[in-house]
C-alpha cells in the first residue's frame, strides 16, 4: 500500500510534471461563472433515515447516473482533452439546471492503476479537477469506482490475478482515490462497485471470466468480485467491503459507502456493513408489482436509494405509478442522463431519445426537493 505521506509527495510531483506537459491542456480550472452558496458536506443520517448535511439541513437525492456516450465515450476516454471538459462542463450545468443535486459518476479501474500497486497520479489529479466542477456546479458526487465496463479495456496483468490480489489491489484503488478527493465537500458517497456478483459461471473446473455473461450494448456492468465458487454471496461479499472500507476510512473518515446492488436479492443483509443501501431496479410493464415489492421487502434501518431507474421496460405513465406506491419507502432516486438537453431530444426522431425525453419531463415534474 502506499501510504498517505508518500501519494501526496507523489502528487506535488506529478502536478509539476502534469502542469508542463504540452499535449495535455486539461489543467484549467472548470467554469468560473457558476456562483452561489457552497455545498455542506453530507455527514449524517437522521432516525428517520434520512440524509443530514453538515448545517444538519435534510438531503434527498435526486439526480442521475451520467455519461455522454456521443461526445466523450466514457468519462476517461478523452479527459486529456480540453474540449472534453467542456463537454462536462455544460453537461453538469444541464443537469443542474433540470434541478438535479446529486451525479453518479463510474470510474474504471483500469484507468486509475498502472498496475496492481501503482496509482496513476495523472488520472488522480483530473478527478479532482472533475469534483472541482461539481463543486462550483454545487453537485454533489455519488463516485462509483472499479468498474471494467469494456472487456478489451482489462489489462492482462489485472485478468490474471487471484481473488486475494484482485481484493488488494481494489481497496489500493479506493485508498488513493479516498485520499486524493475525500475532504471535497461535493463528494456524498464512494460506491464501491457497480453491480457486483460472486463466481457466476465458474464451477472450478473451467477457467471463468471476471466479467460473467452478455453485455448490455458494448458494456458489461456485471462483475464478479471473486471467481471461487465454493464462496457465498454474502459472505464474500461482506468481506470484500470490509476489506475496501478499511482502505477507505484509513483516509477518509467521513464520506459514506455504499454498493450498487442488482437487488437479486435482499440487500438489507448488508445493512450493518455500510453506510446506505442502493438497489437498482427498472420496472417492467405489467409487472409492477415485482419491482415495489423489491423496495418493500428491502426495508430496514439503513436509509434505500434507487440508485439506478428508468422508463426501460415500463411506460414513463408505470414508472410514476411504481414511485407513487413505494412513496416514503426510498430515501433518494437517481435516473440517467446522457448529454442530450431537453430540446435536443425533442427535435430527435429515435426512439431511444424520446423513451428520454419522457423520463426527463417526469425527473422534473416529480423533484421533491
Amino acid at each position: 500500500m502506499v501510504c498517505k505521506t508518500y501519494l501526496r509527495a507523489l502528487f506535488v510531483t506529478s502536478s509539476l510534471l502534469f502542469l508542463s506537459c504540452n499535449n495535455d491542456d486539461s489543467a484549467q480550472g472548470s467554469n468560473p461563472d457558476i456562483v452561489g452558496e457552497s455545498l455542506s458536506k453530507i455527514t449524517e443520517i437522521g432516525a428517520d433515515k434520512s440524509f443530514r448535511n453538515a448545517k444538519g439541513e435534510q438531503f434527498f437525492p435526486w439526480g442521475f447516473n451520467y455519461t455522454n456516450v456521443e461526445k466523450i465515450g466514457l468519462i476517461e476516454d478523452k479527459w486529456d482533452q480540453e474540449s472534453t471538459w467542456a463537454v462536462i462542463e455544460e453537461d453538469f450545468s444541464e443537469m443542474k439546471n433540470y434541478k438535479a443535486n446529486v451525479v453518479r459518476i463510474h470510474l474504471q479501474y483500469h484507468q486509475f492503476m498502472l498496475d496492481a500497486t501503482t496509482p496513476n497520479l495523472i488520472a488522480l489529479e483530473r478527478l479532482q479537477r472533475l469534483v472541482k466542477i461539481a463543486e462550483d456546479t454545487r453537485l454533489y458526487l455519488d463516485i462509483t469506482g472499479l468498474a471494467a465496463y469494456r472487456k478489451s479495456d482489462s489489462p492482462e496483468w489485472y485478468s490474471s490475478l487471484s481473488d486475494s490480489e484482485r481484493w488488494a489491489t481494489h481497496a489500493l484503488f479506493w485508498k488513493n482515490i479516498a485520499a486524493t478527493v475525500g475532504e471535497s465537500k461535493a463528494v456524498f458517497a464512494y460506491n464501491l462497485m457497480n453491480e457486483p456478483v460472486v463466481a457466476v459461471g465458474c464451477d472450478g473446473v473451467v477457467p471463468c471470466d471476471w466479467l460473467p455473461g452478455e453485455s448490455f450494448g458494448e458494456f458489461h456492468f456485471v462483475q464478479n468480485i471473486a471467481r471461487n465458487p465454493e464462496l457465498t454471496f454474502s459472505v464474500a461479499i461482506k468481506d470484500w467491503i470490509s476489506v475496501l472500507s478499511n482502505a477507505i476510512r484509513s483516509e477518509d473518515a467521513h464520506t459514506m459507502i455504499t454498493v450498487g446492488f442488482l437487488g437479486l436479492g435482499p440487500v438489507t443483509r448488508f445493512e450493518e456493513d455500510l453506510d446506505y443501501l442502493s438497489i437498482h431496479i427498472y420496472p417492467k410493464s405489467g409487472a409492477l408489482q415485482e419491482s415495489v415489492d423489491k423496495v418493500i421487502n428491502n426495508q430496514s434501518g439503513a436509509p434505500l436509494v434507487i440508485e439506478e431507474t428508468a422508463n426501460l421496460y415500463c411506460s414513463i405513465e408505470e414508472l410514476e405509478s411504481f414511485l407513487t406506491q413505494i412513496d416514503g419507502n426510498y430515501e433518494g432516486l437517481m435516473g440517467h442522463y446522457f448529454g442530450k438537453t431537453l430540446e435536443e431530444m425533442q427535435n430527435s426522431d429515435t426512439v431511444s431519445d424520446a423513451l428520454r425525453r419522457n423520463f426527463m419531463n417526469f425527473f422534473i415534474a416529480n423533484n421533491p426537493n
